[in-house]
């Protein structure tokens, strides 16, 4: 049963509900206000109506990867951040994070800015709909669908999913058919399967031509969406609306742990590429996009100022992925032998075997169960690499998405999936500041508060 808010009322106060059925594609939430007129006094939430119970289906997969696509479909929009944290999770846990080689973690830091790029972009949509500005909100939006067609085109997914994988990245996920040799594009042999080369050779000029499409595209995008941020500037009534609305006091928001964008839009810098830097952002001189007033206009500024660095960063993988992927020998070979994934030669791609041929062979094929053995075959089991992993160790994974930090856990690893498994998104903790800094705002304000936030509601009924 729903829980029911007790408020405390006042003489002309009346209580207004809100969902969980709403308007459009809206997500299920349920709102429930306490107002006297246009001043909002206050506001509960109630999330958990779309409960999937997500984790528990993880843990009853078969393999690595069947947990993989669980975690990309929690929420479509952070799919590429999610199963990244859950892909370093499980490589901190079987200590493969420092083997990984360069390009797969330019690649992953590639696509994750391409992820974080579109959502500030679908925002700012969302932001100038919720002002009435109807014709730059169509605008953002053709942008946004523009860099999901450009994605569904290149890795064929236009949310980014089906690019991790445990060890790596999938290589044919990654490769566009389009810029392939027509003489080689009707032999998938030629392209994923041919055993005898160790490196990419003539398919390398694929994987170049493919990045420098995506950054030119996106480059000629960014410049007509400037153009577009430029006119809102000068649009006063827009300004107005954003300006102190839902203001964030930054002592209040430090004890609720805001995250993300709501956290630097009060000059709270949170960001996991800069205090706890993974794949290659130590290497970017990256700086924190910072405002302190704290409401919507200052969070609308954070996301343009993210949008020119993400776009900044692709350009800077892009160019360091030139350079590695010409001077290192990349093995196409995947851990079945197909061809699949990029993954690196010598220790990496032995160990990565190893958990992979035991996640898909019949353990005890013979019907009979060995207690001495733990669980492992014994091919397996004698194998250093895995006998060396505590039975109590755990993976840690953390990755900064668009709205802040993901972060993921992972053990019990029995051979082929992790029995023990979590993922948190920062909606959870944004929930809170978007609850206690909306009372005592206006009532017709809501939606650009919320739009603000840009919260994730299936990312909390996981």
């Amino acid at each position: 049963m729903r829980h029911q808010p007790m408020f405390k009322k006042f003489l002309g106060d009346y209580e207004f509900i809100w969902g969980p059925v709403k308007k459009g594609v809206c997500e299920s939430s349920y709102y429930h206000f306490l107002t006297s007129s246009e001043e909002l006094h206050e506001l509960d939430i109630t999330l958990g109506y779309k409960t999937r119970n997500a984790m528990n289906a993880a843990r009853g997969k078969g393999n690595l990867y069947e947990q993989i696509l669980i975690m990309e479909r929690i929420a479509g929009t952070h799919a590429f951040a999610a199963s990244l944290s859950y892909c370093l999770a499980a490589e901190d846990y079987f200590g493969l994070t420092d083997k990984l080689p360069d390009y797969i973690k330019l690649i992953r830091m590639f696509f994750a800015e391409l992820e974080r790029l579109r959502n500030h972009i679908e925002n700012l949509s969302e932001i100038s709909g919720s002002t009435y500005l109807e014709v730059p909100s169509s605008l953002y939006a053709y942008y946004a669908e523009k860099i999901k067609q450009l994605s569904s085109e290149i890795v064929f997914s236009r949310y980014l999913m089906g690019i991790n994988t445990v060890g790596g990245v999938r290589l044919n996920n990654v490769l566009c058919h389009k810029f392939i040799d027509n003489s080689n594009s009707n032999n998938d042999s030629n392209i994923y399967n041919n055993s005898n080369n160790n490196d990419i050779g003539n398919d390398s000029a694929a994987n170049f031509k493919c990045f420098e499409y995506i950054v030119k595209a996106i480059g000629s995008y960014i410049t007509d969406i400037e153009k577009i941020i430029k006119q809102n500037s000068e649009t006063k009534s827009h300004i107005d609306r954003l300006k102190t609305t839902g203001k964030i006091n930054p002592e209040i928001a430090e004890k609720l742990h805001a995250e993300g964008i709501v956290a630097k839009s009060a000059g709270i810098s949170r960001d996991l590429r800069l205090k706890y830097p993974y794949l290659l952002y130590k290497d970017i001189a990256l700086k924190p996009v910072l405002y302190n007033d704290g409401d919507a206009l200052s969070r609308y500024l954070v996301r343009i100022g993210e949008i020119r660095q993400s776009f900044d960063i692709l350009k800077i993988c892009f160019e360091k992925l030139t350079k590695n992927m010409s001077e290192s020998n990349i093995n196409t070979d995947d851990i079945y032998g197909h061809g699949k994934n990029i993954i690196n030669t010598g220790k990496l791609q032995h160990d990565m075997r190893s958990i992979y041929n035991y996640s898909n062979s019949d353990n005890n094929s013979d019907g009979n169960n060995d207690s001495n053995s733990g669980g492992y075959n014994s091919d397996v089991y004698q194998n250093l690499f895995l006998s060396g992993v505590p039975h109590g160790k755990y993976g840690f994974g953390s990755v900064e998405s668009s709205e802040g930090p993901i972060f993921c856990i992972t053990g019990r690893f029995d051979g082929k999936i992790f029995k023990k498994i979590n993922i948190k998104y920062p909606f959870e903790n944004n929930f809170k500041v978007f609850k206690h800094f909306t009372k005592n705002t206006m009532m017709m304000d809501f939606n650009i508060n919320e739009t603000s936030y840009n919260f994730s509601v299936a990312a909390c009924d996981k």
